[in-house]
């Protein structure tokens, strides 16, 4: 009965599935920290390079306001220093050691690089109480780089997105679910085309990517723990739009890139 039931269970959405996505997206979760210091610019390099449709990173805006890509609200665990970002200015953070020599980034780098190499931008904005004005910022930064068309930005809290589209409705969001939230179906923040449900959730209720197919839009999945090829390849039979990953090789190896 323990294997028969959930045979039953797939075996019953995967019948009612219907067609699967023609062109599953390849997104470097940060880049890719498999391979390169997470966030870095190294990072973003070898996630374009192994085929990345997507490069994935996380937005924190400096004590003078420069949006910088860190995914921590301090920058202890991924450089040589210590200090809250917020707290920092953009030279000090720029200072330090994001690994292997690497600096931190700021946002108009990442954009700089995902222009000139035609990959979409998944920006997300971090902690927008921390950071005020971080949407207007980030929505000023696209729209400077002409590069509104090929970025889709991301949070968990739907204010964040309903300002960002109050701001520049051309500019695509894309609404992030986490733990336990297993239900896409409804009105979506923005409007959003993209939704981004957790890889534990959609294993737990893969109808959540039917839901979304249903309405029109796109599942991008992000992974908490559970990032291995096999999960991969599974998610991608669910019918996942797009997996996000911290492997984007193993995914590229996957996808025949």
């Amino acid at each position: 009965m323990l294997i028969l039931i959930p045979l039953l269970y797939y075996g019953f959405y995967l019948a009612l599935r219907g067609p699967l996505p023609s062109a599953p997206q390849l997104i470097a979760h940060r880049g890719g920290p498999a391979y390169a210091p997470e966030s870095t610019l190294a990072a973003f390099r070898n996630a374009i390079a192994v085929g990345a449709d997507w490069i994935e990173m996380d937005i924190r805006m400096t004590r003078d306001g420069a949006l910088v890509i860190m995914h921590d609200e301090t920058v202890d665990r991924t450089t040589n220093g210590t200090g809250r970002v917020e707290e920092l200015t953009l030279d000090q953070i720029g200072a330090l050691d994001a690994g292997n020599g690497e600096r931190v980034p700021t946002f108009d780098q990442v954009i700089d690089l995902a222009k000139k190499a035609r990959v979409g931008l998944l920006p997300e904005a971090k902690s927008p109480d921390l950071y005020p004005r971080i949407e207007a910022q980030m929505v000023q930064a696209i729209v400077e780089a002409d590069y509104v068309q090929r970025t889709v930005i991301q949070s968990f809290e739907p204010q964040v997105l309903e300002t960002i589209k109050s701001l520049n409705p051309d500019v695509e969001v894309c609404p992030l679910y986490g733990l336990w939230a297993l239900d896409l179906s409804g009105p979506q923040p923005g409007e959003a085309d993209i939704l981004c449900p957790m890889a534990e959730m959609v294993v737990l209720n893969p109808w959540m990517i039917r839901q979304a197919h249903a309405e029109g839009r796109r599942a991008f999945v992000w992974f908490g723990v559970i990032e291995r090829p096999v999960v991969m390849r599974f998610l991608l039979a669910l019918g996942a739009d797009g997996l996000m990953v911290d492997d984007p090789k193993a995914l590229a190896d996957i996808l025949g890139r």
